[in-house]
This record gives C-alpha cells, structure tokens and sequence, in this order.
C-alpha cells in the first residue's frame, strides 16, 4: 500500500491507496511543518490515527508534500518519523509544498503559487521547478496569506481600526483577551496556524467594505511581492494557484491579474486528489518499466 500526504501548516491531507491503486481511505490530521514540530510531535500527530496504525506493515510507499519541506534538514526529520512508524517502507519521498503545488496543476509550463495558511510562489518550465526567491515564512513574507489576513484583523481591533459594526461581530466571533492572545502567539507551537484562523472572518464578512479593502490590498501584496518576480514568465505562461485562501479570493485574485494582462488558469482548493492520481500514474509507469 502507498500512503500520500499534502500538508500545509494548519492541517494535512492523508489518503492511503491499495496496490490496484485505488484510493481507499482518507483521513485528515493536524499540519506537519518540521520547522516547527519536533520528531515526537510528527509522530504523535501520525499515530493518532488508529487505521494508519493498523496498516502500518503493509504500506511500502510513502509520498510527503509539505510546507517546511525545502531544506534537508526538514527532509531528514520527516523521513526519520515515517521510518520508525513504517517498518517496511522501502520508498520515501519527501518535497517541499510548493512541488506538490505544481504536480497537482500542470504538466506544461506555468506559474503555480500557494496561498494558504503561508504564501508562496514559482516558475515550472515543464521539467523543473524555479524559485526566484526563498520562501521566508510567515514572520517575514506571507502576503496574501492566511496569517497575513490575520494580523491585520488583529491590530485593527486593537488598535480601534476597525469599523464599530465589524468589531462588533468580530468580538462575537473571537476571544479577544489580549493577554490570552499574545499567550498564544508567543508561547505556543503554532502561531502562524493561529492568525490563519482568523482569516475566517475575512470570507464569512464578504461586501464589506472594510472586509474587501482588506482582501484587495492583501491580493495585491501577494501579487506585487511573489507575481512581480517572475514578470517575463508572466506574458508567456498561465498561473496556477492553490490553498484556501486562493480558492474563496478567486473573483479578486482574476479582476486584478486581468487588471495587468495575466492569465489564470486554475484554482484548487486542496491538491490532494490531484497528487493521488499523480502518484499512481507514475507507480503504474514503474511496474511496466
């Protein structure tokens, strides 16, 4: 059995397929980002599932994409945990989010971005993936993101930015003790996941005008900070973007990109059935081979 993985930060998609590659069981858990979780930490969140558990011996084939999987140092982390958890794996692969990104878009050249809990972006050529600019997370970059939207609502309610109906709801909607806040944002594991969660409010507040002041400029951003890079792809190839965020904001991200002559070719919300259909291909491929 083969067991494929997509994670993002916030959460991860599981889906185990038979050796007739059929998809037969699909699960989610807690994010994995190894530059944020111990060993201890990815396993327990792996082993929380029970049937994954169970199956553990028959699975000889795991393939992880995940945010904070670009350096080789995260890589190792990861493959140790799926070592000591699949005794009889004997194939392991382990890219970064923004390859998986790309598998689950297209097969021709194109720009394929990630917009989700964190940002991200990169130019395909048909054969390999190029980055212009290292992916810097979610203290340094992130625009558009998930956790970028959250920090604005953030200090915008605090600061008294906010227009009195939206802070309102907002209040409603969140616990909004400041020491509990800051509690959690530096003392715990898992802060960029925690301002992605406020995001929320962005897309259930939509015809705000606060709320799509908010959402246009962070598209922007996003645009300015990951899109601008890769200017003279831009005119030949189409973009593709995938996440969350993406996927609620499409109706802004395409006026703004058909604002500059771009195309956009594709949203997927999450790349994992995508990925899936990838995979077995390719182990198909390999038996005939």
């Amino acid at each position: 059995m083969i067991l494929c993985a997509d994670s993002g930060s916030t959460k991860c998609d599981w889906v185990l397929i038979n050796n007739n590659g059929q998809p037969v069981y699909k699960f989610l858990t807690h994010g994995i980002n190894p530059l944020l979780l111990s060993k201890n930490d990815i396993q327990s969140i792996i082993q929380k599932e029970d049937l994954i558990v169970q199956k553990s011996d028959l699975i000889h084939g795991v393939y992880f994409y995940g945010a904070g999987c670009g350096e080789a140092k995260s890589k190792k982390k990861i493959n140790l945990v799926l070592q000591s958890i699949f005794k009889n794996v004997k194939e392991i692969s382990i890219e970064e989010d923004i390859i998986g990104a790309v598998k689950a878009t297209t097969q021709k050249p194109g720009i394929v971005c990630i917009l989700g809990t964190g940002a991200n972006s990169c130019y395909f050529d048909g054969k390999k993936v190029i980055q212009k600019f290292p992916a810097l997370g979610y203290l340094l970059a992130d625009e558009g993101s998930g956790n970028y939207f959250g920090k604005i609502l953030i200090k915008d309610y605090f600061l008294g930015q906010m227009p009195l109906d939206m802070a309102s709801l907002f209040k409603q909607e969140y616990d909004t003790d400041l020491d509990q806040l800051l509690n959690i944002l530096y003392r715990t594991s898992f802060p960029n996941k925690y301002l992605a969660s406020f995001a929320k409010f962005i897309f259930r507040n939509r015809g705000n005008i606060y709320i799509e002041e908010i959402l246009h400029e962070g598209i922007l951003n996003f645009i300015r900070t990951y899109l601008f890079q890769y200017k003279e792809e831009l005119c030949k190839y189409p973009i593709h973007f995938v996440g969350s965020v993406a996927y609620y904001s499409q109706d802004v991200i395409k006026k703004e990109l058909d604002n500059y002559g771009y195309q956009v070719k594709s949203f997927i919300k999450k790349p994992i059935d995508h990925l899936v259909k990838q995979i077995v291909q390719q182990e198909i491929l390999q038996k005939i081979n």
